[in-house]
């Protein structure tokens, strides 16, 4: 709808997961790079939290990407409330064919033997597990009894769970012990710092423009009541831009500046954020504005 308008390709504040417009943080470079190792040398499972809207999907689709063609690598964005759902999305994700009538032992034996397969070809099998503080106890259990399988002491599934900072909280249950002593590696996506935030508007801009020099701008002080109105939280953050890129559409002006931020979190958002306020400055004639 703007995109000839401002001289931008590509929707910058897409929602969708495109590793394209993933923007590395330092700590988001960590993380990822810590994490594409652990998996690699098989040492165990991860665990990834964060608020809603923090990027933990997105981060799972992009470490996904970078285990590359060597790792047969599936995602469960629904989680299943019991331990045969869990193997049986799992080997429909693996491409594995089972009748309805299957049991759950021997859906965990297909399933084994196919991971038995890419380990003799030398390749890694990776399962990612969102939204997992719902997860119900029978199914938490299930995978990890499932990381246990292994060959030639190797362990046959690398394992990444994702969830809300609560998920972190019910696995310090004493009846999590033996889950917990399997996650080697643990990180918490906090919000974007002001300085990130910023940052990232301006690395999304610059994909959305494929490089090339488009006609949008964010005023500074723009950018700061972004920031304020989201808290650093990405999800917030591309939603309050693009719909300030749309009443600047409709407004026939290519600088965003505080007053198209304030008219969409007054109009166009129900987060229940109040919309910021800037302190009255006196201009050189003494009047306010």
């Amino acid at each position: 709808m703007y995109l000839d308008f401002y001289g931008l390709r590509r929707f910058p504040f897409a929602m969708g997961c495109d590793e394209s417009f993933f923007y590395e943080s330092s700590v988001h470079a960590e993380a990822l790079a810590n994490m594409l190792y652990t998996f690699q040398q098989r040492k165990g499972m991860v665990l990834i939290t964060g608020e809603v809207g923090a990027g933990k999907t997105f981060v799972g689709n992009v470490l996904m990407s970078r285990l590359g063609p060597g790792c047969q690598s599936v995602m469960l964005k629904n989680p299943p409330q019991s331990g045969k759902q869990v193997v049986r999305a799992l080997a429909s994700r693996f491409g594995i064919t089972a009748p309805p009538s299957a049991d759950k032992l021997s859906l965990v034996d297909r399933l084994e033997q196919h991971l038995i397969r890419m380990h003799s070809r030398g390749r890694l099998a990776a399962i990612i597990i969102d939204e997992c503080q719902d997860l119900g106890a029978a199914s938490l259990e299930e995978v990890r009894l499932l990381w246990n399988l292994e060959q030639d002491g190797q362990r046959l599934l690398q394992i990444l769970l994702i969830g809300q900072p609560e998920l972190r909280e019910m696995i310090q249950q004493p009846r999590w012990e033996s889950l917990r002593q399997r996650i080697v590696l643990s990180y918490h996506l906090a919000h974007l710092t002001f300085e990130d935030a910023a940052a990232y508007v301006a690395h999304r801009l610059k994909v959305a423009g494929d490089g090339d020099g488009s006609l949008l701008s964010f005023q500074p002080e723009t950018i700061a009541d972004i920031y304020a109105a989201t808290d650093g939280i990405p999800r917030l953050i591309n939603v309050l831009c693009d719909n300030a890129l749309l009443v600047g559409y409709a407004r026939a002006v290519h600088c965003i500046d505080p007053s198209i931020v304030a008219e969409v979190l007054r109009d166009m958002t129900c987060w229940g954020l109040r919309t910021p306020v800037r302190p009255l400055q006196a201009d050189p004639s003494g009047a306010l504005k």
